[in-house]
């Protein structure tokens, strides 16, 4: 499921649908390029007849348009507030989760390759030994199966887990990997497939209604794949790849999200909504640092803990949907001729013309897209950079399996130390990227643009640092190394997001962000597979060989990274000093 911080919304209609052509008024456009620490790009294409930085004492200022701003002023604190408890949620839902999907997909897939590793409960060789860690009454029994000493644990469902060596052999993990690949590949092609048409209705029919689904659907989707695992002797393990097919019911978590800021930008201004995502984004990664460590512990006693607190945690981000107003009301807009036309002449639409203009409007968005990219080779130069940003990124999914199968942790364990990576991350967008932003900008006379271009060059080179060393780690100390490196380059899409927006002409802003996504979700289509089938190759080749995957995303970061050092801003853009929060 995709993280927060892939989302870039900023344009007041549905980040979704930016890209999709709407008669408008005459509007006037503001670009902010925001502080380095900012994870979200901040650059916005407000239409004035929305009303919504406009002058209270000016007099040209339509009545519904200040109705309009006053109702988005009393709206804004509840949706803030909700807006961060969500995100807090959401990342529990999928943070706790992690540790026991790994431990017991593992565990399914070592007992199908080696069954003698699991004998019944009751036999094989009696108890030798007590637990090194409080669990539950009757869950565990520790035999010599082999000669070795090894736990094992059983659980409802015929759950098994066993600390056996056999089951960090490749024939295992390599198979865990792969299945781990393709499920973030159908996700991600579920968000391909139903991205604008959800845009479209959370447009018609409003934001609240679309996140309710998508969450109803992220829900159903970990339900159906821990029945999987619950019936693991009658169900084969691959049917859990068909979790993602709930996710075309609301779109996933990429739809979830991108409504979330939505909700956010339908009611802040556009230049205050760079410290609010920002804070959002704190969130994320506060939660994504306790979440990962609490689904451990909770491995310790019993896999099924975390899975049922991830699926209590989902039905509470459904009830606190409920405390969202809808904010798809607040604009004053009106409609235009060709709406009148469509609404009134033609009079009540059926299913199938709704349908049929919902394509049609995907159609010309995308026809628009492609127009853009075509006639302005800075942005295309650009989103290469993001394309293989976005797939070196995506070996982070990998650390928690590379750290269990290379240093022989536990599951519990690795999610622990992962912690130095997601406070890494937390301090370089907090302390270090504001710092050296105001830096640059007050010490060394930089302009913002040109200030976000350095940044993101020497991100770069800090992500083929922090790959390469966690490739090359013998040992755990230096993969805690290699995290804390890799945290510190966590700022790139953030720059690479700024820059790419202050390049563009404003009234490209919407389409731009829509073009980001796209990128970001395509990027990951291909990622899982290919990274996935990297580690499986390194784990079959043993030393070295293991840490592949990294070198992989090394070089992926690589061509990224030459791309935005050989890329130069435009000469009218060059000097552009924007404002700087935080």
């Amino acid at each position: 499921m995709p993280a927060v911080d892939r989302i870039d919304t900023s344009s007041e209609r549905t980040p979704l649908l930016a890209g999709t052509p709407t008669p408008t008024a005459s509007s006037a456009s503001t670009t902010r390029s925001p502080s380095p620490g900012d994870p979200i790009t901040v650059s916005s294409t407000s239409e004035t007849l929305a009303g919504e930085d406009y002058n209270d004492d000016d007099p040209t200022i339509s009545p519904s348009a200040a109705a309009a701003s006053q109702l988005r002023a009393l709206l804004r604190p509840r949706v803030i507030i909700v807006s961060l408890f969500l995100i807090f949620l959401l990342e529990i839902v999928i943070g706790v989760s992690v540790p026991p999907i790994n431990a017991i997909m593992e565990s399914i897939i070592c007992r199908q390759v080696h069954p003698d590793l699991f004998p019944p409960p009751g036999q094989g060789h009696p108890p030798v030994v007590e637990p090194a860690i409080p669990t539950l009454p009757d869950t565990f029994s520790v035999v010599l199966p082999g000669g070795g000493l090894h736990r094992i644990r059983h659980f409802s469902g015929g759950v098994v887990l066993v600390d056996d060596p056999a089951c960090k052999a490749p024939d295992v993990q390599g198979y865990l990997a792969m299945l781990r690949g393709w499920q973030s590949t159908f996700e991600s092609i579920v968000g391909l497939i139903v991205t604008v048409p959800y845009g479209i209705l959370s447009d018609r029919w409003g934001r609240r209604g679309v996140m309710g689904l998508s969450m109803a659907g992220i829900v159903a989707s970990y339900a159906f794949m821990y029945l999987v695992f619950y019936f693991e002797d009658i169900i084969p393990l691959w049917v859990s790849l068909l979790s993602a097919a709930f996710q075309l019911f609301g779109g996933g978590g990429t739809v979830l999200v991108a409504m979330i800021y939505t909700m956010l930008a339908d009611v802040i201004p556009s230049g205050e909504r760079a410290v609010v995502f920002f804070r959002i984004t704190s969130v994320f990664l506060g939660s994504q640092m306790i979440a990962g460590p609490i689904g451990g512990a909770l491995l310790d006693w019993s896999p099924w803990l975390p899975l049922l607190l991830s699926l209590f945690a989902g039905v509470l981000c459904n009830v606190l949907i409920l405390a969202y107003p809808e904010t798809v009301h607040v604009h004053a807009r009106k409609r235009t001729g060709q709406e009148e036309h469509d609404g009134y002449e033609n009079g009540p639409k059926t299913f199938r013309s709704r349908l049929a203009s919902l394509w049609k409007k995907a159609g010309e968005g995308a026809m628009e897209a492609w127009d853009f990219i075509t006639t302005n080779q800075n942005v295309a130069f650009m989103l290469i950079a993001l394309t293989f940003l976005v797939l070196g990124r995506y070996v982070s999914e990998l650390l928690l399996q590379y750290a269990t199968d290379r240093y022989g942790w536990s599951w519990s364990k690795a999610s622990l130390v992962l912690t130095v990576r997601n406070g890494g991350s937390l301090f370089t967008l907090l302390v270090v990227l504001p710092a050296v932003s105001w830096f640059c900008i007050q010490r060394l006379g930089m302009d913002s643009v040109s200030k976000d271009l350095w940044l993101a060059r020497w991100s770069g080179i800090l992500y083929i640092i922090g790959s390469l060393i966690i490739a090359c780690a013998v040992n755990g100390t230096l993969f805690s190394v290699g995290l804390a490196w890799y945290a510190l380059g966590s700022g790139m899409l953030a720059m690479l997001r700024s820059l790419v927006n202050a390049v563009v002409e404003e009234h490209h802003v919407g389409i731009l962000n829509s073009l980001i996504g796209f990128t970001e979700v395509l990027g990951m289509t291909f990622a899982g597979p290919a990274l996935a089938e990297s580690l499986s190759i390194g784990l079959e080749r043993g030393g070295a060989w293991v840490g592949l995957p990294f070198f992989f995303s090394a070089v992926l970061f690589t061509i990224s990274t030459v791309v935005v050092w050989v890329f130069r801003l435009p000469q009218n853009k060059r000097g552009l000093v924007g404002e700087v929060a935080v």
